[in-house]
C-alpha cells in the first residue's frame, strides 16, 4: 500500500542533507501511489480506498510541491489505517502541512553584518529542518504500521542506501556546510 522505508534512515538523511532528502521521499511515495493505481487497474483489482486520479500522478510535481502534497500523503496513510481497523489511525494531515514547511521561513532572510543575528536565524532554520524531518518520519512510521498490520510484511527493518539516497547524501554533505557558512558570514 505504501512505499516501504526505514524511519530512522529518513530522519537522519533528511537532517544530514539539510532537508532536501524529503524531496526524494515524496517522489518515491507518489511514484508508488501511481504505480499501485496502474497495476490495480491492469489487474482489475478493486482498491477499497479509492483515489481515482492516482494513475495520473506526476511524481516530479508531487516532490516539487511537497509542502502541499504532504496533506495527501497523510490522508492516504490515515485512510488506510482506519480501513484496516487500527486504533492509531490519526496522522494529523493539517498539522503535517503547517509544521512541514517551517524551515522555509528563514529562506528569505539575507545575512547581515550582525553575525549573532545570522546565527539565530540559522538556528531557527535548523530547528525547522528538524521539525520537517520529523513530520515525514512520523508519516513513514504510520505507513509502516499500516504495512505490518495488514500483513503485507512481517516487519520493517533498516533498508540499505540506494543509488539516489547516496546521491542526495553526497549533495547534502557538500552543500549543507556551504549554506550554513553562507548564512552566518556577512555579505562581502
Amino acid at each position: 500500500t505504501f512505499y516501504v522505508e526505514s524511519p530512522q534512515k529518513i530522519f537522519w538523511l533528511s537532517i544530514i542533507t539539510g532537508g532536501i532528502y524529503s524531496l526524494l521521499w515524496f517522489y518515491r511515495h507518489w511514484r508508488h501511489f501511481k504505480r499501485r493505481s496502474i497495476e490495480c487497474k491492469k489487474l482489475n483489482i478493486d482498491n477499497p480506498i479509492k483515489y481515482e486520479k492516482d494513475s495520473e500522478i506526476i511524481p516530479f510535481w508531487s516532490a516539487f510541491f511537497c509542502g502541499y502534497y504532504i496533506i495527501g500523503t497523510a490522508r492516504r496513510i490515515r485512510d488506510r489505517l482506519r480501513y484496516i481497523g487500527s486504533s492509531e489511525w490519526r496522522t494529523g494531515p493539517w498539522w503535517a502541512f503547517w509544521l512541514f514547511g517551517i524551515d522555509n521561513v528563514t529562506w528569505r532572510y539575507n545575512p547581515t553584518e550582525n553575525i549573532s543575528q545570522n546565527i539565530s536565524v540559522l538556528l531557527i532554520g535548523l530547528v525547522g529542518i528538524l521539525i520537517s524531518s520529523w513530520q515525514i518520519t512520523r508519516l513513514q512510521i504510520k505507513a509502516n504500521q499500516s504495512i505490518v498490520l495488514s500483513h503485507e510484511m512481517e516487519s520493517i527493518s533498516w533498508i540499505e542506501l540506494k543509488r539516489w539516497d547516496i546521491i542526495f547524501l553526497i549533495v547534502g554533505v557538500v552543500f549543507t556546510p556551504l549554506v550554513i557558512i553562507d548564512s552566518i558570514l556577512p555579505p562581502i
